[in-house]
C-alpha cells in the first residue's frame, strides 16, 4: 500500500472486495475516517468491476453514476478514482485495487498499466495465502483418517498447555495403541486394516467432547488431548468412556472384528511441563499397559522411568564416534527436467555390533541428551570430507535446532570449509520448518552463513508452520517440499489433481521469491513427470536411489540411461552428458545454487 501511494502520488489506496450486497475494505492507507465496509450500491468499486480494464474517474462530481454517492457529497469528499479489478485465475472479479484523491486528477495510460500490475501483485499474495492454507491443511491432517497428524497435535498440545497456565485446569495427554493390529493386516489385508483405522478414528472422535482432540501419530497409534480436566476422577471417567468404545465389534465388509487398545496417559502440569516430555511419559505408560495385556494407566515415576534399553542405548551412543559405529549414507538429488545428479543429502546411520539402530530411535535420544551437538559436528566434517575427496560435488546436511543455537556454530562451519579446502557453496545446511516460529532467533545466524557463501535449505516445508512470506524474510535459498505431499501426486483422482495444483501454486510463488524447489519422497515415474511439469527444480526420492554409502552412492549409468530414454519419450529435455567413474558422477555444472 505504501509503495502504491509513492508510485502514484495518491493520498488514499484501497484493496476492496465486493459481494452481493457489500463492499469490504480489506486493506487501506490514507482514509481520513475508519471504514471497513459500505453498501455495494454506493461504492465506486462495484461500478469498476462492472466494466473491463481500469476504471478512471477524473472528477466524481461530474460523473452522473457517482456524483450522489455519500463519499462524494460528504466526508471524505472524494473526487478522483482509478481502480483495477482483482481477477481470479478463472476470470471472477473479487474487487479492486484502487487509488483515490480528494481533488480532480489526470491518469495516464502508463499509470493505468502500472495499477493493473499492482492489482496482479495483490492477487498473487491472495493466491499465495490460499495455496499455503491448502498446503497447511494437507500437511496438518492424516490423509487416511482426516484426523490431525503428529505435527498438528504437537502444536495443539503446546497451545493447550499455555491456556491451562491461565485457567488452572489440567491437560491430559493420552497415547493409544491398537492391540494385535498387525494380525488384521496380515490376515485380512492392508485395505481392511485401513478401514479399521478409519472406523477407530470415528469412534474416538465421537467419544470425546468437542473441545478435546484425537490425532493419528503413525500406523495404529493415536493420541488424545483432553483439556479443561478439573480432577483426576474426571480424567478416569473420560478414559473409561474412550476404552468402552472398543466393546462393540468393528464391521469390515461382511466380517465382524473385535480389537482392544492400550492407553498410556500423562498429566500437565502434574507430571511434566514440556509437551515432548508429556508425550514421552504417555508412551512409557502405554508400553507398561501393553505388556500387561491392555487397558489404560497413568504415568508413574516409579514404574515408568527410562527403560533399561534406552539407558543402554544412551550409554552406547556416547561411545558411538570413538567406536567408529556412525556412518553417512548419501541420497541423490536430481534435476527434474534432465534427471542429472545435482547433489546429495547426507544421512546418518548407527551400526552397532548388535544391529542397525533406526534414526527414529537414536536421533531423539541424541537431541534430548545433548549428544546431537558433537554427533552433528562429526556429520558436517564427514560430509565435507566427501566433497574434498571429490566423491560428491555438493552435499546437504541436516542441522538440529540445538546445533544451530551453539554460539560457535558459524565459526565451526567456517573452520571445516577452510580445513577441507572446499568451496562454501558445496555445503548446504538443512533446517527444519519449525525455525520459522523463531525467525528472529535464526535470521542472524543464517545471515552470517550466507555471508560466508554457505546456503541454507528449509526442510520438510508444509508440515506445520508454512509461510512463504516468512521464508522470504530469511536468506534461505532452497525449499524442500515434504514427502507427505508426494503420495497422491501423479494420480488422476480429485485429491491427486488438487495436490498437484497446490504444489504448482507454491512452486510459482516460491520461485518469485528466488527460492529453489526440491520435492522429496519421489517414488514413481508419474510423480517425477508431474513435478517436472509444474516446474519443480529438483527431485529426491527412492525412484532415483536409496541412501547408500560411498562409493556406490550415485546412479548406475544404465539406470540413468533408462530414465533418459523415458524422459525423451515424454518429450522432455534429455539429460546433459555425464560420466560415471570411481563411484562419482562428473558434470559440467555444480547445481543447487
Amino acid at each position: 500500500m505504501t509503495l502504491a501511494t509513492q508510485f502514484f502520488d495518491m493520498p488514499i489506496v484501497l484493496v476492496s472486495f465486493i459481494d452481493d450486497t457489500r463492499q469490504w475494505i480489506k486493506a487501506q492507507r490514507g482514509l481520513p475516517v475508519a471504514i471497513t465496509e459500505t453498501p455495494r450500491d454506493i461504492s465506486f468499486c462495484s461500478v469498476a468491476i462492472a466494466q473491463d480494464g481500469v476504471m478512471v474517474i477524473h472528477d466524481a462530481t461530474q460523473d452522473q453514476r457517482l456524483q450522489t454517492f455519500p463519499s462524494v457529497t460528504d466526508d471524505p469528499h472524494l473526487r478522483f478514482y482509478a481502480g483495477a479489478p482483482l481477477i481470479t485465475p478463472d476470470g471472477h472479479k473479487l474487487g479492486t485495487f484502487c487509488v483515490l484523491d480528494q481533488r480532480p486528477r489526470e491518469f495516464t495510460p502508463q499509470q493505468e498499466a502500472l495499477l493493473e500490475s499492482f492489482a496482479a501483485m495483490a492477487m498473487d499474495e491472495l493466491e499465495l495465502r490460499r495455496a499455503v492454507q491448502d498446503l497447511s491443511a494437507m500437511a496438518l491432517h492424516d490423509s487416511l483418517t482426516s484426523l490431525p497428524n503428529r505435527s498438528h497435535f504437537r502444536q495443539l498440545l503446546a497451545q493447550a498447555c499455555r491456556r491451562a497456565d491461565q485457567s488452572g485446569e489440567k491437560v491430559l495427554v493420552g497415547l493409544l495403541d491398537l492391540n494385535r493390529f498387525k494380525l488384521i493386516n496380515d490376515t485380512l489385508g492392508h485395505a481392511a486394516g485401513d478401514e479399521l483405522l478409519r472406523q477407530v478414528a470415528q469412534r474416538l472422535k465421537h467419544s470425546l467432547a468437542t473441545s478435546d482432540v484425537v490425532a493419528r501419530m503413525s500406523g495404529d497409534e493415536f493420541t488424545l488431548l483432553l483439556t479443561d480436566v478439573s480432577s483426576m476422577q474426571d480424567a478416569h471417567n473420560i478414559i473409561e468412556r474412550v476404552y468402552q468404545t472398543f466393546d462393540q465389534p468393528f464391521v469390515l465388509g461382511q466380517r465382524e472384528v473385535f480389537i482392544r487398545c492400550s492407553i498410556g496417559l500423562s498429566s500437565y502440569p502434574d507430571n511434566a511441563l514440556e509437551p515432548e516430555t508429556l508425550l514421552s511419559q504417555a508412551d512409557m505408560a502405554m508400553y507398561r499397559v501393553k505388556r500387561a495385556g491392555g487397558g489404560y494407566a497413568f504415568f508413574d515415576l516409579n514404574q515408568d522411568q527410562g527403560s533399561p534399553i534406552e539407558i543402554e542405548q544412551l550409554t552406547a551412543l556416547n561411545h558411538a564416534i570413538e567406536r567408529d559405529e556412525l556412518r553417512l549414507v548419501f541420497q541423490p538429488i536430481v534435476e527434474a527436467r534432465t534427471l542429472r545428479v545435482a547433489g546429495h543429502e547426507a544421512l546418518l546411520r548407527w551400526e552397532r555390533q548388535s544391529g542397525t539402530v533406526s534414526p527414529e530411535t537414536f536421533i531423539p535420544l541424541a537431541e534430548s541428551s545433548g549428544l546431537i551437538v558433537p554427533i552433528g559436528r562429526w556429520v558436517i566434517r564427514q560430509a565435507a570430507l566427501a566433497v574434498a575427496r571429490k566423491q560428491v560435488d555438493c552435499v546437504s546436511v541436516n542441522i538440529s535446532a540445538l546445533e544451530f543455537q551453539q554460539p560457535d556454530f558459524v565459526k565451526y562451519i567456517e573452520t571445516v570449509v577452510q580445513e577441507m579446502g572446499i568451496q562454501p557453496h558445496q555445503l548446504y545446511l538443512e533446517l527444519t520448518e519449525s525455525c520459522l516460529l523463531h525467525a528472529e532467533r535464526y535470521s542472524a545466524v543464517i545471515q552470517q552463513l550466507f555471508a560466508l557463501g554457505i546456503y541454507t535449505a528449509l526442510d520438510d516445508f508444509g508440515t506445520g508452520y508454512s509461510s512463504l512470506t516468512a521464508v522470504a524474510h530469511l536468506p534461505v535459498k532452497i525449499l524442500k517440499i515434504d514427502r507427505s505431499f508426494m503420495v497422491e501426486i501423479g494420480e488422476s483422482s480429485v485429491t491427486g489433481v488438487k495436490a498437484l495444483e497446490v504444489l504448482r501454486g507454491v512452486v510459482t510463488i516460491a520461485k518469485a521469491y528466488g527460492l529453489t524447489i526440491v520435492a522429496e519422497g519421489v517414488e514413481t515415474e508419474l510423480q517425477a513427470q508431474a513435478l517436472a511439469e509444474v516446474d519443480c527444480t529438483y527431485l529426491q526420492g527412492y525412484l532415483f536411489g536409496r541412501p547408500m554409502p560411498l562409493p556406490d552412492v550415485l546412479l548406475p549409468q544404465e539406470k540413468a540411461e533408462a530414465w533418459q530414454n523415458w524422459y525423451v519419450s515424454t518429450e522432455a529435455q534429455p539429460p546433459q552428458e555425464s560420466r560415471v567413474h570411481s563411484g562419482r558422477v562428473q558434470t559440467r555444472h555444480t547445481v543447487l545454487t
